[in-house]
């Protein structure tokens, strides 16, 4: 069961980039030929997968039930929408909205602001492992030091085929910066040259934060009072959603 959600996991990663068949399933879960197709021919048959006509796997009608089922239970959309929608409008950058899964971070919210060039970094369904990215380190910094290592650690070799030249000591240094900023973590070109992006965790009522809220903007957007202004308006729109305090 636990290889099988994995494997749901890793085909919704690819989602918007047309989908996995079932070989480069095989390579990036080092799983045998033979046991990811039968895996993949259980999700397909339960609905949680379809298959194209280019034999690429895809998310199917009952992965957007439990989808819709979960939202519901979470809310990640609903509490965060408005959020974004204000970043987004007072800032005119793009405003996105992650959530933790395991070692990683999922986009699942964008709102496009008005300013003409955008960052394009950051979009629904992109899915990074954690400590790559603003949201990946926002997440990271709200965690007890120990913690975060192991699981910076435990991406590792992700990060050094995807994204080099990232390496732990880089990231494990942007995370104490973040604490240092009181959990506002930004990524510099961590990901893309010219793109900034500025995060924060939502706090929980118990437990580590699941969702951020974040901007994405150009760097030459991103002077020091430009960037502090931003972090005020990430702390407001993370207070509000906390509970913390109302928008007026």
């Amino acid at each position: 069961m636990r290889r099988a959600l994995d494997l749901l996991s890793l085909v919704a990663s690819w989602e918007r980039r047309g989908g996995l068949s079932v070989a480069a399933v095989a390579e990036e879960t080092g799983l045998a030929k033979s046991t990811t197709h039968r895996l993949l021919s259980e999700l397909l048959q339960a609905g949680y997968l379809e298959q194209g006509p280019d034999r690429r796997y895809r998310l199917g009608p009952e992965a957007y039930v439990v989808g819709v089922a979960a939202e519901e239970r979470y809310g990640v959309q609903q509490q965060s929408l408005a959020a974004a929608t204000r970043l987004a409008g007072v800032s005119e950058d793009v405003a996105v909205v992650s959530i933790r899964r395991r070692h990683h971070h999922v986009c699942v919210y964008r709102e496009e602001g008005r300013w003409p060039i955008r960052s394009h970094v950051l979009q629904v369904g992109d899915r990074l492992p954690l400590g790559v990215g603003a949201a990946g380190l926002a997440f990271l910094a709200a965690m007890e030091a120990d913690e975060a290592v192991a699981i910076v650690e435990a991406n590792e070799p992700e990060i050094e085929r995807d994204y080099r030249p990232l390496s732990t000591a880089m990231i494990l240094k942007l995370v104490e910066e973040a604490r240092e900023r009181g959990g506002v973590a930004i990524n510099r070109g961590m990901v893309v040259d010219d793109s900034v992006g500025i995060s924060m965790g939502v706090p929980a009522r118990a437990g580590h934060p699941v969702v951020a809220v974040g901007i994405a903007t150009i760097a030459s957007r991103m002077q020091p009072e430009r960037e502090q202004w931003l972090e005020s308006l990430l702390r407001r729109e993370t207070d509000h959603l906390a509970g913390r305090r109302e928008i007026r």
